[in-house]
């Protein structure tokens, strides 16, 4: 039978996210693919003011995962990880792969740290405006990438209900699962630090890409990411 790989995306992004690099990458290999969009997140480009909770989105990705006659593979980028990081608490799964992904600590510093470097973000924060954080510094996702403006008008409004809850740090850690954490050394959002922090509290096998920036299934040279995860699956000890 084939493995099941789910894909959960990241804040203000949706399913498109993976349908240009990865889904391509891994359903000629033999596995089946599910990337699906987070409530609200279905209209790329929608500016329209959405109020979902985490627990929604896990509750989400738990009805995919319901369905599924046998165990996947769990892909979480950045909130989406820490969707996948809520969600195994209770949830079946057979491998975790968490990419640029909320730490377990949650996303308070990361916070701080845009606002140091990018004070005009604040008026965005101050509307409960996410989108408009990305749209006007579009480093934080994509960094050098020359498509980064394009994929930034794909992005949509995020909740800041939910936002605000990526604040809260989890507590008890699902520990034992094989799990592989990787980081982009140009991530603007999450650190090289906190991608250490993450594989650390879990016992995970950690995997730093020179050059990377937060949107890793983005970046032009994802080529060499894929490789790795495609080997990381093959064999995760």
């Amino acid at each position: 039978m084939k493995e099941t790989i789910v894909f959960v995306h990241g804040m203000s992004h949706g399913a498109w996210c993976w349908e240009e690099n990865f889904i391509p990458y891994f359903e000629p290999l033999g596995y089946r693919c599910i990337a699906f969009d987070l409530p609200g997140h279905a209209k790329q480009g929608s500016t329209k003011a959405i109020h979902f909770s985490i627990d929604d989105y896990v509750h989400a990705l738990a009805d995919i995962v319901d369905a599924l006659e046998e165990a996947p593979i769990l892909v979480g980028h950045s909130m989406g990880g820490m969707i996948v990081q809520r969600y195994i608490a209770k949830g079946k799964c057979k491998k975790v792969i968490l990419m640029s992904s909320v730490p377990p600590s949650g996303v308070l510093l990361p916070s701080l740290r845009v606002l140091i470097r990018h004070p005009g973000a604040l008026k965005f924060l101050f509307q409960a405006n996410l989108l408009g954080v990305f749209k006007k510094y579009p480093n934080l996702m994509f960094g050098s990438n020359v498509n980064k403006t394009s994929y930034a008008n794909r992005m949509c409004a995020e909740s800041f209900w939910a936002y605000l809850q990526l604040m809260i740090p989890i507590r008890n850690l699902k520990k034992g699962l094989p799990m592989l954490v990787m980081g982009g050394q140009e991530d603007q959002l999450i650190s090289v630090l906190e991608c250490k922090q993450t594989a650390k509290a879990y016992g995970a096998e950690l995997a730093l890409m020179e050059g990377g920036s937060h949107d890793l299934m983005l970046d032009s040279n994802g080529k060499i990411y894929l490789d790795l995860i495609h080997a990381w699956l093959k064999n995760p000890a």
